[in-house]
């Protein structure tokens, strides 16, 4: 178990690790080892809604030792399930009751309804779980953030205020890194459409990210002339001579 005092430092790396990969693809691995410094979770869930509840997707579902069966879980989430959710409707009204607080909560599987309990902990073998919500304020869409643990992974008392502590800086991460990830699939679609290939889009995503030649041919593993070449070739498809055109296609 660690120190509650002595994780601060590493947990300072960490979030920075997490902050430098923010909408990639590189944000979740630095994103699960900044929550090892802090607890042992068997599974996360992030659930996005809508105001008026006309919307809900999946943005995280990731169980640690069977990815598939995370991915199942979510799907029976979506399928009806969250409408019975006792918690979900608790901290929503309370973050509605108090917006600049994230709003926690643990749930013990043995106080869940029978059929929800078998569904989603019996089957997974959970024991509790970890849940806030924190809302995006541009949208207004409130997200869910749960973390799951095994009976012999049990949130320990100390772990559990090390969460709550910083549950409203997790929140922030995770919704940061939604609007930057959405962002970026929307600019790639952008350009894909505008002609070019993939390489010479995923360079010119990389450009409007402040990257220059030489660090994206770091990132990519590409000589920075190389880098040069497909970003030539895609401003002539473009039939644009600057960095500031590429703008238009965001």
């Amino acid at each position: 178990m660690h120190n509650s005092q002595d994780i601060w430092p590493d947990i300072s790396q960490q979030i920075a690790g997490c902050i430098d990969k923010l909408g990639s693809g590189e944000f979740y691995p630095r994103f699960f080892q900044m929550m090892k410094h802090l607890v042992h979770v068997d599974q996360y869930m992030v659930f996005e809604f809508s105001p008026n509840g006309d919307y809900a997707t999946c943005r995280l579902a990731h169980n640690v030792e069977h990815p598939d069966l995370g991915v199942e879980l979510a799907s029976l989430y979506l399928d009806g399930a969250y409408l019975d959710d006792i918690m979900l409707k608790e901290l929503k009204e309370s973050l509605l009751s108090q917006m600049d607080v994230a709003s926690c909560r643990l749930l013990e599987k043995r106080k869940l309804p029978p059929v929800y309990r078998q569904r989603f902990f019996n089957v997974p073998n959970f024991d509790t779980k970890f849940s806030f919500v924190v809302m995006d304020r541009k949208s207004q869409h409130i997200f869910y953030i749960n973390f799951y643990s095994k009976i012999e992974h049990s949130f320990a008392e100390e772990q559990l205020d090390s969460l709550k502590s910083i549950s409203s800086l997790i929140g922030s991460l995770l919704l940061k890194h939604f609007r930057d990830e959405r962002k970026q699939r929307g600019t790639m679609k952008s350009l894909l459409a505008s002609g070019l290939s993939e390489r010479e889009s995923q360079i010119c995503n990389m450009i409007l990210q402040g990257h220059t030649a030489k660090s994206i041919g770091n990132h990519l593993e590409l000589s920075e002339s190389t880098v040069i070449t497909y970003k030539k070739r895609a401003f002539k498809k473009l039939r644009i001579n600057r960095k500031s055109e590429l703008v238009r296609f965001i």
